[in-house]
This record gives structure tokens, C-alpha cells and sequence, in this order.
């Protein structure tokens, strides 16, 4: 293997590295779900409320019509209303039961969320335990392979290759434009401030 292949397999790996270390879709994706989560969990107490708030109405129509119901009238009058009201009552059972439904699959919803964002932070509790393990051994790589190149990478600006090259004589600086340059040319240039011919 050339030395040039050798260097372009460390240029490879510190891409990868930085790359991994850049990434944060699932911390994105957490967020997202906790945002979601948190919605859900409003929209729920929200419609809670109004669910509650309708039972109240329904049960206080149903204690109204009973009273009303048991007040003296003409004959068969009574009956008639005791009729009427019983088909209220009925109808609004049936509502509160519907409404109870649409309740318990609320609760339901919430609880599915809530095992999501568990089970979310578990793999975020994973991936960071193995990002703490990763980092000593990945610093430790990159601190020999900086000692054997003898470059210093700048990563502040990704899309250009940068840093500098340290010999016994001096600091080198170096800093190019991979859209504009030839990789096998921005290699050389490399081997040739290392001291080191390709």
C-alpha cells in the first residue's frame, strides 16, 4: 500500500469521526417526540376537561328532567313525560358512555407516548454511554496519529482541508479547497510539507 492510500485511509477516518461526532439526528428525533408527547398530553387534559364538563351538563339535565318528571300533572301527562325523560336519559348515557371511549383511548394515547419517550431515552442513554466509552480510546488514536503525521487538523471550517504541519524546523500552515483542488493534489502538497515523498 502507498503511502499516499495510507494517507487517504486517515483522511477517511477523521472524516468519519468528525462526521459521527456532528450527528444529532437522535437527540433531534427526542426532542421531536417529547414535543409531540407534550402536545398529545395537553390536547388529552384538554379534552378531559371538556368531557368532564359535558357529563356535568348531561347529569344535571338528566336530575331536571327526573325532577320534573315527578311533578304532579294531567292525567297520562305523567306518563308521557316519564316516557320522554327516560328517552333523554338514555340518550345522554349513551353520549357519556361514548364519551367515556373516547376517554380511556386519550389515556391510552398518553400512555403509548409515554412508553416512546422511554424507550427513546433509553437509546439516548445507550448511545451516550457509548459515545463516554468511544471518546477516551478515539482521542487517544487521534493524538498518535497526530504525532505520527505530525499535522494539526483544524475542523472549524469542514468544507476545506486545513491545519498545520509541524517539522523540526518550523510550523507549517497549510489550508485548501477540496471543491477546487485535486484531492492527489492536496496529498502531495501534504507528503511534501511532512517531508515525505509519495
Amino acid at each position: 500500500m502507498s503511502a499516499q492510500d495510507v494517507f487517504g485511509e486517515h483522511l477517511g477516518v477523521i472524516g468519519a469521526l468528525s462526521d459521527n461526532y456532528a450527528r444529532n439526528e437522535d437527540a433531534a428525533a427526542l426532542a421531536g417526540v417529547v414535543r409531540t408527547q407534550q402536545d398529545v398530553a395537553a390536547a388529552c387534559e384538554a379534552r378531559e376537561e371538556q368531557v368532564k364538563e359535558i357529563v356535568r351538563e348531561l347529569t344535571g339535565r338528566v336530575e331536571a328532567a327526573e325532577a320534573a318528571a315527578a311533578y304532579p300533572a294531567e292525567e297520562g301527562a305523567h306518563a308521557a313525560a316519564v316516557a320522554a325523560m327516560a328517552g333523554d336519559a338514555a340518550a345522554a348515557q349513551d353520549n357519556v358512555d361514548a364519551l367515556n371511549r373516547q376517554l380511556q383511548q386519550l389515556q391510552q394515547q398518553r400512555a403509548d407516548i409515554k412508553d416512546q419517550v422511554a424507550a427513546l431515552q433509553r437509546k439516548a442513554d445507550h448511545i451516550e454511554q457509548i459515545v463516554t466509552q468511544a471518546e477516551p480510546r478515539t482521542r487517544h488514536q487521534l493524538s498518535l496519529y497526530a504525532h505520527v503525521s505530525k499535522i494539526t487538523w483544524q475542523f472549524e471550517a469542514p468544507a476545506r482541508v486545513a491545519g498545520t504541519v509541524s517539522t523540526p524546523q518550523q510550523l507549517q500552515p497549510f489550508d485548501y479547497d477540496p471543491a477546487a483542488t485535486p484531492s492527489f493534489e492536496i496529498v502531495n502538497s501534504l507528503w511534501d510539507l511532512m517531508g515525505i515523498d509519495s
